[in-house]
């Protein structure tokens, strides 16, 4: 039996990530922040294709969605962070569902190509559509605060982030260890197996 197991191992790493902006530098902390945004959307790929089988390649652009909505609800808009970061998580959410309702009748390289067109047609939009995304210089908003914490900006982000990946890790983990997920993911696959494919 293993002298260090996970139960030891993975609480005294997120205790060290909740420390490191006390001493790391902020470059650190930028590309930690960054190494946990691109763990969640490795998580939502990781339910598609481990779980279901999927290939589906929208991941990138409903994060773009919901970043630039964000920061457009709170330059536009004048909206504090909170409801930016609920409005747009809502947009993000009509929109996954506007693209993902009807390639439900998809699947295989078909679901492939279609959200790979929505990726790129997003990711066109977003870099020539300048006057509402600001082009390839992209939006400038304003940092989220906590009140009462005293946290700058990048160190609210960081620990937003934390949060984030850490919770949803830990739902995966439960769902996987529990095997709650997997089989329904994959009777919902076999189930959009069994209709019939677009003819070429």
């Amino acid at each position: 039996m293993a002298l260090v197991g996970p139960r030891v191992v993975l609480p005294v790493l997120v205790a060290a990530l909740v420390a490191a902006p006390l001493w790391v530098n902020p470059y650190v902390r930028f590309v930690l922040t960054l190494v946990f945004v691109y763990a969640i959307l490795a998580l939502g790929l990781n339910l598609l294709l481990g779980y279901a089988g999927q290939f589906a390649f929208a991941n990138a652009a409903l994060f773009g969605w919901g970043a630039y909505t964000t920061a457009l609800l709170q330059l536009r808009a004048g909206l504090p962070y909170p409801l930016a970061l609920l409005g747009a998580a809502l947009v993000t959410a009509g929109v996954g569902a506007l693209v993902g309702l009807p390639a439900l009748r998809l699947h295989g390289l078909y679901l492939a190509i279609v959200t790979l067109a929505f990726g790129e047609v997003t990711y066109w939009a977003m870099i020539h559509w300048g006057s509402l995304t600001g082009g390839a210089s992209g939006l400038k908003a304003p940092g989220p605060s906590i009140p009462g914490l005293g946290l700058g900006s990048e160190q609210t982000v960081y620990y937003l982030a934390l949060i984030a990946a850490v919770l949803l890790f830990a739902a995966a983990w439960a769902s996987s260890i529990r095997g709650s997920a997997a089989p329904s993911w994959r009777c919902a696959t076999a189930r959009s197996r069994r209709r019939p494919s677009p003819s070429t």
